[in-house]
C-alpha cells in the first residue's frame, strides 16, 4: 500500500524587530510559541492520524527561506537540533523562536512562518522569513515628521509622548533616538513595568523627513 503523506501548516506568527540597538537595561522580549498542534486536513484518509505534539519525530530536512540580512549558516547555528535529530514539534517551534531571538539581537525585523510536513514519525521542517527592516543608519540628521508607539498597554501614549525629548519638527540622530529610548525606559521603571524597546525609522517620502515608531513589549511585574 502506498504511504500517504499528511501535511499541515502550523499557526503563523511574527515578531517585529527594530532598526536601532535596544536601550541599556531593557529586558529581553519573550514570545509564546504558536498553538501548532496538528489537525486532520479535509480529505485526508480518516485512518491516518498525525502524531501528538509531544510525540518524538525524526527530522528529515530543514529548509530556511527568505533570509537576506542574516545568513542561513548563522541561523542554523542557533537551532538546537539538526537533520537526523529526534525532537518533538514543540522543540521544533522553539528552534524557530531561537531564530527570532537572533533577529531581535541583530535588530532586523521580520515575520516568521513555520510549516511542518509530517509522514508518520518523520518530519520536514520549513521556516519562511519575511524581513521587514534592518539596522538604521542616519548619514545626516533628519527631521522628525511624526512619532508613534505600539504595544503599550499599561502606559498611555500621551505619557510616552511627554517622556521623549524629540518632538515633530526637530532634528533626530541615532544619539537622540537612544536618549528617547532611555527616557521611555525610565518612565516604565517608575511604573515598575518591564519593557523591551525597539525603535523603527521610516522615510515614506524618501527625503530628510523621518517617522519614528517605538515598538514596545511590556512585562508587568508579578
Amino acid at each position: 500500500m502506498r504511504r500517504q503523506t499528511t501535511r499541515f501548516i502550523s499557526a503563523a506568527f511574527c515578531l517585529v524587530c527594530g532598526m536601532l540597538p535596544l536601550a541599556a537595561g531593557a529586558e529581553e522580549a519573550s514570545s509564546l510559541p504558536p498553538s501548532d498542534a496538528p489537525s486532520q486536513l479535509p480529505g485526508a484518509h480518516p485512518e491516518i492520524k498525525l502524531p501528538a505534539i509531544n510525540t518524538p519525530v525524526n527530522v528529515q530536512s530543514i529548509k530556511i527561506s527568505g533570509n537576506k540580512q542574516i545568513s542561513t549558516e548563522a541561523l542554523m547555528a542557533v537551532v538546537p537540533f539538526h537533520v537526523g535529530s529526534t525532537v518533538t514539534q514543540a522543540q521544533i517551534t522553539q528552534g524557530l523562536q531561537d531564530i527570532m531571538t537572533l533577529y531581535q539581537q541583530k535588530n532586523v525585523g521580520g515575520n516568521f512562518h513555520q510549516k511542518l510536513e509530517l509522514d508518520g514519525k518523520k518530519v520536514k521542517v520549513g521556516w519562511t522569513i519575511e524581513e521587514t527592516g534592518g539596522p538604521a543608519q542616519f548619514e545626516k540628521p533628519l527631521v522628525l515628521q511624526s512619532i508613534g508607539f505600539d504595544g503599550n498597554l499599561y502606559v498611555a501614549t500621551s505619557a510616552l509622548k511627554k517622556a521623549v525629548h524629540r518632538q515633530p519638527g526637530e532634528r533626530v540622530t541615532p544619539a537622540t533616538v537612544l536618549e528617547d529610548e532611555k527616557a521611555i525606559q525610565a518612565l516604565y521603571v517608575k511604573k515598575n513595568i518591564g519593557v523591551t524597546i525597539v525603535p523603527e525609522s521610516r522615510a515614506p517620502h524618501k527625503d530628510e523627513r523621518v517617522t519614528m515608531i517605538y515598538h514596545l513589549t511590556e512585562k508587568a511585574s508579578d
